[in-house]
Formats: C-alpha cells, structure tokens, sequence
C-alpha cells in the first residue's frame, strides 16, 4: 500500500493540502504524511495536529526536499498547493521542479477552493485509439476499487475523428466497442464529446461535478506543450492530479 506524501508551506495553503490529504488517506486506505521545509511553524503544525498527520520538518531546499522524499520508494501520490505552479503566472523555480522533474504524481490542489470531505468521482481524459494507458490502470482500478467513480472522456478533436462516425449512433457504437476493447475491466464510465478539449473536459467536470480531474502529461512545461495543463489548472476550481507519462510513450490525445 502506497503512502500520500502531502508538501506543505508555511502559508494558509497547507491547510487545503493537509485537508485534501486527509480526504484521499481515509477513502483509499493509505498512510500519509507531511513534510515542511524550513523553520518550524506552529500554523503548519496546528494545521498537521486538525488532521491527525504526522509531520516532518526539514532543512534545505524545498524543492530538492520534497523530491527526494516524493521519489522514496513507499511514496505513490505527492500533494501540493497550486500557488506558483503553471496557471495565470509563469511558474516559479520550485514549483517548475516538482511538476516536472517527480516521477510520481502529483494532485494540484485549489487553496481558494472548499475541500470536500471526501473524493467521490474522478475524471479521466482517455486516448481513443492506444486505450487506456498502462499508467492510468492501476491508478483507476484503485479508485474503482475504493468506491469512487471514475469517468472517462474521450475528446474528438478534428484530426482524430474516425471517418466512420456520422452522427449520435456512430458515437454510442464506438463508445461501446471502446470500452469493450479498453476498460470493461476497469468499471468506467466513458462520456465522447466534441473539441476543444479543455472547454470540454471543464464542461464534463462542472456536469458530473467530480472532485479532481487526473492528467497525463509529458512534464514539458515549455511554451509549446501543456496547453492543457496549463488551461486546466487555471481554470478547474477543483484538484488536478499530474500523472507523469515515460519519455517515450506517445498518446494521440493526452495533455502534453
């Protein structure tokens, strides 16, 4: 069983990381902890004690900190606040480390935004012509497994729209066979719609209204990728899970 690694600063923030931590530790059954570098601070440590998490505080650099004790073996998801990291702003030396350089992944949490008291269901942007990749699997079959609904979304952009789909039935006929073919293991539930993708995705999330939204990206924050991370994360209002994709593993309609 993976533990939550939950990275804290000594702002109001750490409350929201802290909360959405203890949020995910109680509905998928795993350890957490936190770890806060720098001086300690009684705001994050009166915010550790509301949670009941554990925390560590540690000299350093905070990004070379919480990488290496993100990368520990034991450690399958990092939790941190969105503040610094790519959405209205450019993002800072710090947060552009984490986000690119974990290997594992990472859930961008809203500080402005409630915490819910626990994850109900998840959306998952979903490749239509590879399947579901092999690092999404686990990671949806545990979330199903938990009780949370997942809800896949396959976006048709123009140039990945099969020639065969004319209209409503084609789309059920294809959604069907997808999921035969792809995730009928999984339990998810598959929505199709129309471009552009993230004016889409939001749209699907507002509706649904699920408690995160999990991307797999490519960890390329240059101007010319992660137009969709970037978008998604300035304009979810909700928890945005970054799952890191090998160099190279190629998908049609992932975020890059």
């Amino acid at each position: 069983m993976s533990t939550i690694l939950a990275a804290v600063d000594d702002t109001p923030a750490a409350r929201a990381v802290l909360a959405t931590t203890r949020a995910i530790q109680d509905v998928l059954n795993r350890d957490a902890y936190a770890v806060h570098v720098g001086e300690p601070s009684e705001r994050v440590a009166a915010y550790a004690r509301e949670f009941g998490i554990r925390l560590a505080v540690v000299p350093g650099d905070p990004a070379r900190e919480i990488i290496a004790a993100g990368e520990q073996p034991e450690v399958g998801l990092v939790v941190l606040a969105l503040h610094g990291l790519p959405s209205h702003r450019a993002a800072g030396h710090t947060a552009r480390l984490l986000a690119t350089e974990l290997t594992k992944p990472v859930l961008v949490v809203p500080p402005e935004e409630t915490v819910r008291a626990a994850p109900r269901k998840v959306l998952f942007p979903l490749d239509g012509t590879r399947g579901v990749s092999a690092r999404l699997r686990p990671l949806i079959a545990e979330y199903v497994a938990a009780g949370i609904e997942v809800i896949g979304v396959h976006v048709f952009e123009p140039q990945n729209v099969p020639r065969f789909l004319d209209g409503p039935p084609d789309t059920v006929i294809w959604r069907e066979e997808f999921v035969a073919t792809h995730c009928a293991d999984l339990g998810v539930q598959l929505e199709t719609r129309p471009g552009p993708t993230v004016a889409s995705l939001l749209e699907v999330a507002v509706t649904e209204d699920v408690d995160a939204i999990a991307l797999a990206w490519h960890q390329d924050l240059s101007p010319e990728h992660a137009h969709v991370v970037r978008e998604i994360l300035a304009a979810a209002r909700r928890p945005v899970a970054l799952i890191p994709l090998p160099p190279n593993h190629a998908v049609t309609s992932s975020p890059r």
